[in-house]
């Protein structure tokens, strides 16, 4: 499936720009022929971003659609259902989106494949899965189990990262507070000329902040922007995903983090009877890493020409050892689904010790860092006044 950036007009010269994803633009046409669109110019980019799901609106959707096809409700009135429950206007319009392609007659994999990169491949491929084994509220049961895991993942990052973050921002803010105003005020009754060399040094900076600010805040701030605009240029998003899997300390928690995502992925696609090839390009997409996702080009090719999937993942050199030996397990015992579940439970359960050392090692490095800092402007401070009283002594 490609996407197009679409600009149309109405019957009444109203003009609309739009990202539609189609097989070819003669489907762009008959999409917008049933809407009295008339297309004006388009052109095909890059996956969009913007309409895509969040994971706890997945969670929902899946989980709420697997209970109501379960119970016998038919998939148009069980979407109905849930946009009506749905208070986001972007996630009805969505739901809203998917109804109409439904009662065109397509399936809701079809439909779900039209709603530009809103639905991630892997619960695309599970539920055309499920269509074609009769086994669709199962498949969608799964992906929900996949979601929730992945869900909980990430909220243990984000807990694990919130104190050190917010512990920098104090220290950050106590070094500003002490450098433009407790400094400055208290060296005023200081002679210039006689300051030790580090008094002097740290009312250097101290100077710096308060008379440049105008240039150091704009300066910080085009920096950020320009590395996250740098971010989205696909040659720089590779080196940069690929350097993070070097770094110390991230470097492993990262390889510990993709490997439980590989694994769970693999399991959820095998246990649907997803095809061995599809499998591993719906994976690539979801792990969140660019570099990752480039080396498994190659890892289709040589699956495809024969090649076991355990060897394969074990050349690419990004994953934990034991996620290949484990697939080669599964590939010998021809027990794989549950293997790649274990796996999967088995790395969850090492990326939370691996979170919970790294923020035992952050924390005291960042204390004793403050520390440092703030006892250098305070002794900064002390050496002109003990140097004060000891001439008040002579």
């Amino acid at each position: 499936m490609k996407f197009y950036k679409v600009i149309a007009v109405t019957e009444t010269g109203a003009r609309k720009t739009e990202v539609i994803a189609s097989e070819n633009v003669e489907e762009i046409y008959e999409s917008l022929k049933e809407r009295s669109l008339f297309l004006v110019d388009y052109k095909q980019v890059a996956k969009s971003g913007k309409n895509k799901m969040k994971t706890r609106e997945l969670i929902i959707f899946t989980r709420q659609l697997s209970a109501m096809i379960d119970a016998g409700v038919a998939i148009l009135k069980g979407i109905n259902i849930i946009e009506n429950s749905t208070k986001d206007a972007k996630v009805k319009k969505l739901y809203q989106n998917l109804t109409q392609e439904i009662q065109k007659g397509n399936s809701l994999s079809v439909a779900m494949r039209k709603q530009s990169g809103a639905f991630p491949d892997i619960l695309i491929n599970m539920v055309v899965a499920g269509e074609m084994g009769g086994t669709l509220e199962k498949s969608l049961l799964l992906m929900s189990m996949h979601f929730e895991k992945e869900q909980k993942l990430k909220n243990k990052i984000k807990g694990a990262m919130t104190y050190p973050i917010i512990l920098g921002v104090i220290a950050v803010s106590v070094v500003i507070l002490l450098m433009t105003f407790v400094l400055p005020t208290l060296t005023q009754m200081f002679d210039p000329g006689t300051l030790p060399p580090l008094t002097s040094f740290v009312m250097g900076i101290s100077r710096f902040l308060t008379t440049y600010w105008f240039i150091y805040i704009p300066a910080v701030f085009l920096l950020i922007t320009g590395f996250i605009a740098l971010l989205r240029v696909p040659s720089f998003r590779l080196k940069f995903d690929h350097f993070i899997l070097r770094m110390p300390i991230i470097g492993p928690l990262n390889q510990t983090i993709y490997s439980a995502r590989c694994a769970r992925s693999f399991a959820s696609l095998y246990l649907s009877g997803i095809q061995t090839i599809p499998m591993i390009q719906s994976t690539a997409q979801i792990l969140g890493n660019s570099y990752i996702e480039s080396l498994f080009d190659e890892v289709v090719m040589r699956v495809s020409h024969g090649e076991i999937i355990s060897k394969a993942l074990e050349d690419m050199g990004v994953f934990d050892p034991m996620l290949s030996s484990m697939v080669n397990v599964g590939e010998e015992t021809g027990a794989l689904g549950d293997i790649l579940v274990r796996t999967a439970d088995y790395f969850d359960e090492e990326a939370d010790t691996a979170l919970s050392k790294m923020v035992a090692l952050v924390e005291p490095i960042m204390l004793v860092l403050m520390g440092v800092i703030i006892g250098v402007i305070v002794v900064s401070v002390i050496q002109p006044m003990f140097a004060m009283y000891d001439q008040i002594g002579n």
